[in-house]
């Protein structure tokens, strides 16, 4: 880890951080430390525009997954914070906000979410998302060996509204590259997905040609 990083996460005194805005705030700083020397800012500034970003600082996920497991260590014992922090995450979408929220959200305990850790996902998604941050999230929660939701809970997604469908084509990707078997309502819901970007035309191509 970054000396820089881990001086900075050592000297934050995580037990009188309460609220979800002084936490967002202490987060910025902290991406800030795990920043690569000679990562080039017109590079970073670039890919903030791409991808419509609050920020793109170039964070390594190496140290992202390091501020993760300080998060989810230092709040151990009061988990409501992490459980908080995750949709305001989301909302501020920097992109390393982004990568966090995954990696975090793969490593918590599901059983301090109110709802399906699927559904939970799906509540903080925005009227229009980076297909790539929703499929990185899909891809972090299937590595940590979340299950797979049921056919339920996929049909009341697609029914949600064009992200939600595409969300849905993300998760049963994961199935297909997991080979595992998609039933016929699933690979329905995989060829009725709308969207047109290159993204979700390669992954609903692969699947069904195959």
């Amino acid at each position: 880890m970054s000396s820089n990083l881990d001086d900075f996460l050592s000297d934050v005194e995580w037990k009188k951080v309460k609220k979800t805005k002084n936490l967002l705030l202490i987060l910025r700083d902290a991406y800030t430390c795990g920043v690569p020397a000679m990562i080039a800012k017109s590079l970073t500034d670039r890919l903030k525009e791409a991808g419509n970003y609050e920020f793109y600082l170039g964070t390594p996920p190496k140290e992202l997954r390091l501020i993760a497991s300080f998060l989810l260590t230092e709040f151990n014992t009061n988990p409501s914070i992490i459980v908080n922090l995750l949709p305001a995450l989301w909302k501020r979408h920097g992109r390393e906000d982004a990568v966090l929220y995954g990696i975090i959200l793969a490593n918590i305990n599901p059983d301090l979410l109110t709802e399906n850790i699927w559904v939970f996902f799906s509540n903080s998604l925005r009227k229009q998302e980076p297909a790539d941050d929703v499929l990185s999230v899909c891809e972090e929660l299937i590595r940590a060996k979340r299950p797979f939701p049921s056919i339920e809970i996929l049909n009341l997604l697609c029914a949600k509204g064009i992200i939600f469908h595409q969300l849905v084509l993300f998760i049963l990707f994961q199935k297909f590259k997991n080979n595992q078997h998609l039933t016929h309502d699933e690979m329905k819901m995989i060829s009725s997905c709308p969207g047109s970007s290159d993204l979700i035309i390669r992954i609903k191509n692969r699947v069904i040609n195959n």
